[in-house]
């Protein structure tokens, strides 16, 4: 069983001026690696390119050099900054003459629709997606428009690394409760919704309203919620015991913010992503905790598109990603890493997981297109069982 307040992990070295986040502080604008976007030095353009691993192609020193002329990357994200400096810093740090990355902060259908829209006008900027919304990168890959670029890193993965065409996995966060330490007596810290269901039943005035979960309407919060339904043995009774306890909400910003508050005890179904770093920060305030009887994770996974203006930066960011010291630097964002072998101190990877919980108690989401009839029976089951 995990401990209810992990030790918190070293905090990043401070990054260079060169790549301080200047922006993103709103949904739908960009944060920026790199001065005003300025173009990188003399020396940085012409750093020399570092030693692809043994089992890349020789042809990969193509890609590399094609990179310098392209200069730099944008990304359609719902990954916070938070998560992505130390990831970015150290891709900079390998291509020097890359660090013009942009990465959005939009909502999780925001980062596809927005592509959408733009790709129908022929004039779309972005070079990669990433996001943890399971269902959208169902509907994604039926489209047809992701790259079908192979990466060199695909043979020292897991085989569902590459989660659907061209659909590659970052992290394997998982989705986890957290609550606030001062407004519940430790007796009454959950170690799960299972556990959370024996504490609110047993004092239900105390309890009503006081829960915070993910709207099923929104993606993540639909896969969040069937995940755990779909995979955990008495999913659908655990839920029904909770749910008339909570209230929904469409952001985890919101549902953290909340049991900072007091307003919520605790939220549930959230992405460890959030919620880990938050409880880390919160000074002792919240704690954390996976699902005893059974966590769900969810991939947050990187996918080229076709129309990417910068295919080979992109190429080279992709293949960093899913490299080992890409995986290391996803840890220290506060990500959970998945390759196997890599060191790090930051986050549990989805093989600590395994160990700590049991490997018959992890359970992977694997996303697909969910068509709407299919949704919206789930949302009205759901709706029932709040009351």
């Amino acid at each position: 069983m995990p401990p209810t307040t992990p030790p918190s992990p070293p905090l990043p070295a401070r990054p260079s001026r060169r790549r301080v986040l200047r922006t993103a502080a709103a949904a739908g604008t960009f944060a920026a690696l790199g001065g005003a976007l300025a173009a990188c030095t003399a020396d940085e353009a012409n750093a020399a390119a570092p030693k692809a691993p043994a089992y890349y192609p020789a042809s990969y020193d193509k890609i590399v050099e094609a990179s310098r002329r392209e200069k730099k990357i944008l990304i359609y994200s719902n990954t916070s900054q938070t998560n992505w400096h130390p990831v970015f810093d150290a891709f900079s740090d390998r291509y020097p003459w890359l660090s013009d990355i942009r990465a959005t902060n939009l909502g999780g259908s925001a980062v596809y629709e927005r592509y959408y829209s733009e790709s129908a006008t022929g004039r779309s900027p972005v070079d990669l997606l990433a996001n943890n919304a399971g269902p959208l990168w169902g509907d994604y890959a039926a489209r047809n428009v992701a790259s079908d670029y192979r990466s060199p890193e695909k043979d020292h993965l897991p085989g569902w690394a590459e989660l659907v065409p061209g659909v590659w996995t970052m992290s394997t966060d998982a989705v986890t409760l957290i609550y606030n330490r001062k407004t519940l007596d430790a007796s009454q810290f959950p170690k799960g919704l299972r556990s959370l269901a024996d504490i609110v039943e047993a004092t239900p005035s105390r309890f009503r309203g006081k829960i915070g979960v993910y709207d099923p309407t929104n993606a993540y919060g639909y896969a969040s919620n069937q995940g755990y339904t779909a995979n955990v043995p008495g999913g659908w009774e655990t839920f029904r015991r909770v749910l008339p306890f909570t209230r929904p909400d469409h952001s985890s910003g919101t549902l953290v913010e909340k049991v900072v508050s007091g307003e919520y005890d605790v939220s549930i179904n959230l992405s460890g992503g959030v919620a880990i770093p938050a409880t880390e920060k919160s000074g002792g305030l919240l704690g954390w905790s996976y699902c005893a009887e059974g966590t769900v994770i969810m991939p947050r996974a990187a996918s080229i598109v076709k129309t990417a203006p910068h295919p080979n930066a992109a190429r080279l960011f992709l293949d960093f990603l899913l490299s080992a010291r890409g995986q290391a630097a996803v840890a220290e964002g506060g990500l959970s890493p998945y390759r196997p072998g890599v060191r790090q101190d930051a986050m549990d990877s989805f093989q600590d997981m395994q160990r700590r919980l049991g490997a018959d108690q992890v359970h992977l989401y694997r996303p697909k297109k969910v068509p709407e009839d299919v949704m919206e029976a789930y949302v009205t089951r759901w709706e029932k069982a709040v009351g």
